[in-house]
């Protein structure tokens, strides 16, 4: 699976935000291994969006077409918010175009986006991201430190394209990078002023001329109150 997905803390405008997230899924942002000889390349096969704000979710929609296609879509221009997780999907299996396997996904209170596509250990090759996050969330409940959780869940899967996701809550967020390919398309960046902290798949025209690209095999957690941010080496084979 292939996607373009971004988290947004913070005042920031909403309008910019989606908007660009839409160019991200068209193909018209930035280049990478999968664009740069294909034009066709395109994330059109489901959107999704959790947005928050003061702490409490506000909506959770998820459509099985394409962000751009989606009349709901511009919507969320309008929205006030301080909190944002945006996914769009391009499908390995166009037969797998459906609701079940949009992101992002939910379970008590954690909201999880995955870019990539785990190989090794699956049960279910149709699911391979919901059982990614069913085993982080597994993991965090037996050991209660979402750090070390990631840690080890990471080291149960021993074969993956990517393993990049986001995961948060309402108090905090963590954003993993961790790719064997295409690192132009796996790297993820960030932007982060007094205001806001971004975390995308491609950087984006109006959220600052300071984005800084995230290294292989870390770790980004955000404080969402108080809109701090730390990066840290995962250290997992």
């Amino acid at each position: 699976m292939a996607c373009r997905m971004l988290i947004a803390v913070g005042v920031f405008q909403v309008e910019h935000l989606f908007r660009e997230f839409k160019l991200m899924a068209m193909n018209k942002n930035e280049k990478h291994e999968n664009n740069e000889n294909n034009p066709d390349f395109v994330h059109d096969d489901g959107w999704g969006v959790a947005l928050g704000k003061s702490g409490k979710l506000i909506e959770l929609y998820k459509k099985d077409v394409a962000c751009w296609r989606d009349p709901r879509f511009q919507k969320y221009y309008r929205v006030s918010v301080d909190f944002v997780i945006a996914h769009a999907r391009r499908a390995t299996d166009k037969n797998l175009v459906d609701l079940t396997y949009t992101h992002p996904f939910e379970r008590k209170g954690w909201y999880f986006c995955h870019n990539g596509t785990v190989i090794e250990p699956k049960a279910n090759e149709k699911r391979d991201s919901e059982q990614f996050f069913e085993l982080l969330l597994s993991n965090i409940k037996a050991q209660n430190d979402v750090r070390e959780s990631i840690k080890n869940t990471v080291n149960e899967i021993k074969d993956y394209t990517a393993l990049n996701f986001i995961l948060a809550n309402k108090d905090f967020a963590y954003i993993l990078v961790k790719h064997k390919t295409k690192p132009y398309y796996y790297t993820m960046k960030f932007s982060k002023n007094n205001d806001y902290i971004v975390v995308s798949s491609e950087r984006l025209l109006h959220f600052g001329g300071q984005w800084k690209t995230i290294n292989n095999d870390s770790l980004v957690e955000i404080d969402i109150a108080h809109r701090t941010m730390a990066m840290r080496t995962l250290n997992v084979s």
